[in-house]
């Protein structure tokens, strides 16, 4: 028995052996509000292949989902993690716990595959709406992508409807283009960010292909259209506004810089003065020293091309930011030139035609070229030569000589930046939520004021906080898997263990909140922290251990605890966890 156990004392006749506990109770106490035994236990069933497994799939999934959360160990180094700790919190039986190789994991993510997502997360967020009673009202969407190298062949060869999402080439979130990828689509509700939604596509779809099926995926899992959908510009599609309008929904997008809507805006921002109204002020998110942020709202009497509102905005912080965007933009590109001017030798210009061929390239690779303007022009350096050989004297003749040269003229057009500078900071954003001047039909959302409508989209940052999540404090990492099936199983994987980080955080949030806990020290040095994560949470219970004395002949004698701090306590007073699981009373 004791071979399971890393710490191991001998002393006297007398054994001590510790299993950790840490985080592993939190974690199987959302697992049990969720019943999500009982759903993998009926869509992963407990045969592999034909037979009974000596270890179900269910159980090594389960355990994936807590070593995702605590460790994030590879698949190879299940087994010896889970050595040295109390298995019982992780759903299985001593035994069972030596059987978790690679191997067998892998043909769990085989089987998990072979389920249908859509309807197991349907019944897992169905079971977590009705025990976190969570708000469905407004939901956010966005995508990121899971980076991946290596072959990856012969996946088109599949069957479209059979083939796992092709691990392609596509517009790299993570700026990589020389790396293959996934897209990973998540929908969060805003209460809490928790996740509602999730579904893996081809490494090379767009966003704007996605936000349909998403749609339908979050109407059925509501069982009505009346909710909010939040996402960024790929949504101002004509198809996509459209469907979700026709179909009794609500949207809320951003208008895209490139639409023809933008460009009119602007040129009468620049033409005409515009009644501003303040509609938001927050202090500075980046510096508290520096003025507040503050959003000026107003809504223009033209709706898009497609009969919608649209309210226009302006940010003082996007207002610096574009204002230092620009400066820089032409402070590089004016360097640049001066590098062409400068060249020598081999390297020069030949002719007026080329420089000025150079010149406009750099500017449209800096951006620059709406403000400066280059022009360039031959001139011609007088010098003279001496006739024939020889040292310099009195009677030396010269002859007058013209070297030809390039020069670089570079001229701001400052009309233009003065022009543009009047809407620095402007974005803007399409819904078809009435507006409180509208006349509201029965059965349609309340109005919606510019104020409204931007608090709505202010949530955003948070689902952009989950993605983020999955691949720094997740550190999600299925590149080491060589199958494509079992890459878009462990992704499923991730979202669970997502789902319980978001649950867990809401939790504690919403307990300080009705206890009028305004903080905890999670934070290093027993700093303070006002919205604790899963991330520190889970580090209050590291190293959290519980030891068995034993006598020589391996008989218990006695159990000890270690004590937990008391932050740890506090929370597992907030989260209700069961206290005897850390031999408490």
């Amino acid at each position: 028995m004791s071979a399971r156990w890393v710490h191991h004392v001998s002393y006297n006749d007398l054994s001590l052996v510790a299993e950790e506990i840490g985080s592993a109770p939190i974690i199987r106490q959302v697992l049990e509000r969720l019943k999500l035994d009982k759903l993998l236990g009926f869509y992963v069933g407990e045969k592999a292949l034909g037979r009974r497994s000596k270890l179900p799939h269910a159980r090594t999934i389960r355990v994936m989902i807590y070593n995702i959360l605590i460790s994030r160990e590879p698949l190879y180094g299940v087994r010896t993690w889970m050595r040295g700790r109390a298995v019982e919190f992780f759903g299985v039986r001593p035994e069972e716990a030596e059987l978790l190789s690679d191997d067998r994991i892998a043909r769990a993510l085989d089987r998990l595959y072979e389920v249908d997502p859509a309807s197991f997360v349907t019944e897992l967020i169905v079971t977590a709406v009705r025990e976190f009673d969570l708000d469905l009202d407004q939901i956010h969407n966005d995508t990121t992508t899971v980076t991946f190298s290596g072959a990856y062949e012969g996946q088109k060869d599949k069957e479209e409807l059979k083939r796992p999402p092709l691990i392609t080439f596509g517009y790299n979130k993570d700026h990589r283009p020389d790396l293959k990828q996934l897209v990973y689509s998540l929908t969060i509700s805003a209460d809490g960010a928790v996740p509602v939604h999730y579904k893996t596509y081809d490494g090379n779809t767009t966003d704007d292909q996605t936000h349909v099926r998403t749609w339908d995926a979050v109407r059925k899992l509501r069982g009505d259209a009346r909710f909010m959908y939040v996402a960024d510009s790929k949504l101002c599609t004509r198809e996509n506004m459209k469907y979700i309008d026709g179909e009794g929904g609500r949207f809320l997008t951003v208008l895209p810089r490139s639409r023809k809507e933008d460009d009119d805006f602007r040129e009468h921002l620049r033409r005409l003065p515009v009644p501003w109204k303040e509609v938001r002020r927050t202090p500075h998110p980046r510096n508290r020293s520096k003025p507040d942020s503050v959003y000026w709202g107003y809504e223009w009497d033209r709706p898009s091309a497609e009969g919608y509102r649209i309210v226009w905005y302006v940010s003082s912080v996007k207002a610096e930011e574009d204002q230092k965007t620009r400066t820089r933009r032409i402070k590089r590109a004016r360097q640049r030139i001066e590098e062409l001017e400068g060249r020598t030798g081999a390297h020069r210009f030949r002719s007026v035609e080329t420089a000025q061929k150079a010149a406009d390239e750099v500017l449209q690779e800096e951006g620059a070229s709406r403000w400066l303007e280059v022009r360039v022009q031959e001139d011609k350096v007088r010098d003279y030569k001496q006739l024939g050989p020889g040292r310099p004297g009195k009677r030396t003749k010269y002859r007058r000589v013209e070297y030809p040269f390039l020069l670089f003229e570079v001229q701001e057009r400052s009309d233009v930046i003065k022009d543009d500078a009047k809407c620095d900071g402007l974005f803007a954003m399409v819904t078809n939520a009435p507006a409180p001047a509208e006349e509201v039909k029965e059965g349609q959302s309340n109005p919606l004021t510019a104020q409204e409508l931007l608090a709505i989209y202010k949530y955003q940052p948070f689902l952009e906080k989950r993605n983020e999540q999955l691949k720094s404090v997740l550190d999600v990492a299925p590149v080491w898997l060589k199958k494509p099936e079992r890459v878009a199983a462990m992704l499923f994987v991730y979202f669970l263990a997502v789902l319980i980080m978001a649950l867990i955080e809401r939790e504690v949030r919403n307990r300080m909140k009705e206890r009028g806990i305004p903080s905890l020290p999670l934070y290093p040095e027993d700093r303070i922290c006002k919205a604790p994560t899963t991330e520190f949470i889970f580090k209050a219970f590291d190293g959290i251990r519980r030891s068995h004395l034993l006598d020589v002949d391996g008989r218990h004698v006695r159990t000890f605890y270690d004590n937990l701090t008391p932050v740890a306590k506090q929370l597992i007073q907030l989260l209700g966890v069961d206290k005897r699981a850390y031999g408490l009373r």
